[in-house]
């Protein structure tokens, strides 16, 4: 199982490089069809609860903030999301029963992971180039580097328990090697592209546009958090609706939502921070 798993992993993270260097369309339509895919994994999870939502909803929101946001920005999508609660609640309303548990049901998944995803959108579309791939490599690696040492030093040398109810297998000692994992890798990443800069004459001018290294630690430290409590809110739902993963399309990992779910927090932060120092 654990060899299982790395392979997986090593996968899912060589797939998300390539996406990383090609960005642009390919990026945005993946990053789309990932939402659709969560979505779709949380309305079953909520589903296996007894609740009734109405799944079409939430999915034609997913496909719809791509177009969206591409024609009027971030701005356009607190309007898209109000109305699709909206929507959800008619729907659900016009059944003709009191569901209240089939509303939760439905607008949730809207917000998360639906509203969260949007978040990484942006990070394409920042004025420097090399400054907006910073922040899609942070979005991508972070998490990961994050998951791999807690993971790593959390189930050899980790003793104490985090979250028992939550999540039972992570340790306080794998929450401490996945700060420093992310904090390391929110400072390799920038420092590697100033670096390129320097030495590449064409670049140089973009150099100046990077944010200062030191503030890609607390950055680190900052998202490697946000990482954590992403963890540990999708494993608050698997808890409640008694699954033990979202899916099965990921050998040894789960679902998709079960690999994503750090990464959604984590773009929040970084969206914030690239808004802050641009």
């Amino acid at each position: 199982m654990r060899m299982q798993r790395m392979a997986t992993g090593l996968i899912m993270i060589a797939v998300m490089i390539v996406l990383w260097c090609l960005q642009g369309p390919t990026l945005r339509i993946a990053l789309m069809l990932f939402n659709c895919t969560c979505v779709w994994e949380m309305y079953n999870a909520l589903s296996t609860k007894g609740m009734r939502p109405a799944r079409w909803v939430g999915v034609l929101y997913a496909v719809l903030t791509l177009p969206v946001y591409l024609l009027g920005g971030m701005v356009m999508i607190t309007p898209l999301t109000t109305l699709f609660c909206m929507l959800g609640l008619a729907i659900v309303m016009f059944r003709g029963e009191p569901d209240f548990e089939a509303a939760v049901g439905t607008l949730f998944p809207i917000f998360y992971p639906g509203l969260m995803f949007t978040m990484i959108y942006p990070l394409q579309d920042l004025s420097n180039p090399v400054v907006s791939s910073i922040a899609v490599g942070l979005a991508i690696l972070i998490p990961a580097a994050s998951d791999t040492a807690a993971y790593f030093i959390g189930s050899k040398w980790g003793k104490h328990k985090l979250t028992p109810k939550l999540s039972p297998k992570k340790t306080v000692e794998g929450a401490v090697a996945g700060w420093l994992g992310a904090m390391i890798i929110s400072f390799v990443v920038p420092a590697v592209f100033m670096l390129i800069c320097l030495w590449y004459e064409p670049w140089k001018a973009f150099a100046e546009a990077i944010p200062p290294l030191w503030s890609f630690l607390p950055l680190g430290f900052v998202a490697g958090v946000a990482s954590m409590f992403g963890d540990l809110a999708a494993s608050m739902v698997k808890r409640y609706c008694g699954v033990k993963d979202y899916g099965n399309i990921l050998p040894g990992h789960g679902g998709l939502m079960d690999r994503v779910d750090s990464v959604l927090f984590n773009s929040i932060v970084l969206y914030i921070f690239f808004l802050m120092v641009r």
